[in-house]
């Protein structure tokens, strides 16, 4: 809490309220003339309403965006550690977990970082525009997509990129996790997408609560960055919410729905030391000494760690990639009704399950790291250290510039590619996708699965190689509670 003493650490965020007059102390206020926002600094005459756009503090948050105050924590804590431990750097101190970083949930963030980045990039004054963040059309747009993009490439880079070098300097690791993975929507409440953050984390990770949700985008978000850019490990923080009552077979069941899609290193949550207090009702179980089960702990310890090592020693033997719309996401989002921006998630939701009913094994491209990584090959899509021999596009409004090129150059190429649905918009403005056409069926796609599996669909696999170690595997977990049916082709017994 020692940051939060001064208010010039604290974190921003935004309200828009409709007032009869004109407030000069008012971060930004618009007026309206022929059904177009206008931004004004001073009253207008026979004007009866006023847009008015208000900066508010969060006495709970600190800036993350803010440079200055990165380093401010950096002293205050990693600097600390460092001055006392510094020789256990590295050894008994891997390394560094961040928890639950965000800009601001509950409303709809701003940082003063925003102006700078506003004038830079676009030459233009972010006040200007504030109005699109609280008024749904296709005018608001292409403002939206600039806002969020910024504040989810200021997040990465001056909390995650600041971290993760200073972590490097002093010889240890940085992991951790930022916050509501689990849905699209859910990651505008503090990153605006999580997935750009992975690129720099020594061992990416997640958050997982409770026993009843699924961590089909969350784990496949994160084990699809992990291994396109090359990262050995991928942690879960989970079991937080599970209660005290669970067994270890719903914990297990709890941590394989995870694992499926890539995860392969487990972080408890959490150790109590003590039940004394809040501690007793503290998102149980714990996993110290006051379990009922503490002397069989051993044993759920050792089977998930011989699988995380063959999890982490093997690498999926994919040949499809979906590429993430979390840019349509900007488009509709207003944190005042959600319902717009749900329903990409929705949309990926019924994707996803659609891919593990025919059985098709895949991974997701998120933009910035596309952008970042992407090039084409012969008829293959590079993604980092991955080659992709097939592209799905999702049912999404928009898409990206930098997507866009690379998936022109990829079907110049010859390309195959499944277009569920083609993206209206381009960064936001109205724009020409009609290259993006289908050259093959689901159908035709699960022929081309490393291992032809037949699924009811509630059964989710990997089928996995390690080149090093000399194995190969079928990993195949049931996700639901009752049976699964599953046929794994003839000849197939390793």
């Amino acid at each position: 809490g020692e940051l939060l003493k001064d208010k010039e650490n604290l974190a921003s965020y935004l309200l828009m309220e409709e007032r009869d007059s004109f407030d000069e102390n008012a971060f930004a206020v618009f007026i309206k003339e022929d059904d177009q926002f206008v931004r004004v600094t001073a009253e207008r005459q026979g004007v009866d309403c006023y847009y008015t756009v208000l900066r508010k503090l969060s006495p709970s948050n600190t800036d993350v965006l803010n440079p200055a105050v990165v380093e401010k924590f950096i002293a205050a804590t990693h600097e600390k550690y460092y001055e006392r431990f510094s020789e256990r750097f590295g050894k008994e101190l891997v390394g560094f977990f961040t928890d639950e970083p965000q800009f601001f949930r509950g409303q709809t963030p701003y940082a003063p970082a925003l102006d700078l980045y506003f004038r830079e990039h676009f030459g233009e004054d972010v006040k200007d525009g504030l109005i699109s963040l609280f008024s749904d059309g296709e005018n608001y747009y292409s403002y939206r997509i600039r806002y969020y993009t910024a504040l989810n490439q200021i997040y990465v880079e001056t909390f995650y990129k600041r971290l993760y070098e200073w972590c490097e300097e002093h010889g240890c690791k940085l992991t951790g996790h930022s916050i509501e993975e689990n849905k699209l929507f859910t990651q505008m409440w503090g990153s605006a997408g999580v997935s750009s953050s992975y690129e720099f984390e020594h061992v990416p990770a997640i958050d997982n609560l409770g026993m009843t949700g699924t961590a089909k985008l969350s784990s496949r978000q994160a084990g699809s960055a992990a291994v396109q850019l090359g990262k050995r490990q991928l942690l879960t923080e989970t079991f937080g919410c599970c209660g005290y009552s669970a067994t270890p077979k719903q914990l297990l069941a709890v941590l394989e729905k995870q694992y499926v899609h890539g995860v392969n290193l487990l972080c408890h949550h959490l150790y109590a030391y003590s039940l004394a207090g809040q501690g007793k009702v503290d998102h149980p179980p714990c996993f110290s000494r006051h379990m009922t089960w503490w002397k069989q702990f051993p044993k759920f310890n050792e089977y998930v760690t011989r699988l995380g090592y063959l999890l982490a020693n093997s690498v999926p033997q994919v040949k499809c990639v979906v590429i993430n719309p979390m840019s349509s996401v900007y488009l509709r989002y207003d944190v005042r009704d959600e319902s717009l921006s749900m329903k990409t998630d929705n949309a990926f939701d019924a994707l996803q399950q659609i891919l593990n009913d025919y059985a098709i094994e895949y991974e997701i491209a998120d933009e910035r790291i596309l952008s970042r990584y992407g090039s084409i090959s012969g008829k293959g899509l590079i993604v980092g250290k991955r080659r992709y021999d097939y592209v799905i596009v999702p049912d999404c409004e928009n898409l990206s510039s930098d997507t866009k090129r690379i998936l022109e150059e990829y079907v110049k190429g010859g390309g195959k590619i499944l277009a569920v649905n083609r993206p209206h918009y381009t960064d936001g403005i109205k724009d020409d996708w009609s290259f993006l056409q289908s050259t093959l069926t689901l159908k035709e796609l699960a022929k081309t699965n490393a291992v032809k599996l037949k699924t009811d669909g509630k059964t989710e696999y990997t089928y996995r190689k390690s080149e090093e170690l000399g194995f190969e595997f079928l990993y195949l977990v049931n996700t639901e509670k009752t049976d699964s049916q599953i046929t794994v082709p003839k000849g197939y017994a390793r």
